[in-house]
C-alpha cells in the first residue's frame, strides 16, 4: 500500500484524477482496476485485494 499526501505530491493527483480525498485506486501491473472516493469498509477492501492478486 502506498500513501500518497496530494497536497506535497499535487503532480499525482492531477496524473491519478484525484478529485476528493480519500481517493483509493487498486492497481495491478501498473494499471488502475478499481477506483472509489470516501471511505471503504475494511472487508470490502480485503475482498477486492485477494481477489486481485
Amino acid at each position: 500500500m502506498i500513501n500518497i499526501d496530494v497536497d506535497n505530491y499535487p503532480q499525482a493527483a492531477t496524473t491519478h484524477k484525484v478529485r476528493s480525498v480519500p481517493t483509493l485506486i487498486l492497481f495491478k501491473n501498473g494499471k488502475p482496476l478499481w477506483r472509489q472516493s470516501g471511505i471503504v469498509p475494511l472487508n470490502e477492501l480485503e475482498r477486492l485485494i485477494n481477489e486481485n492478486i
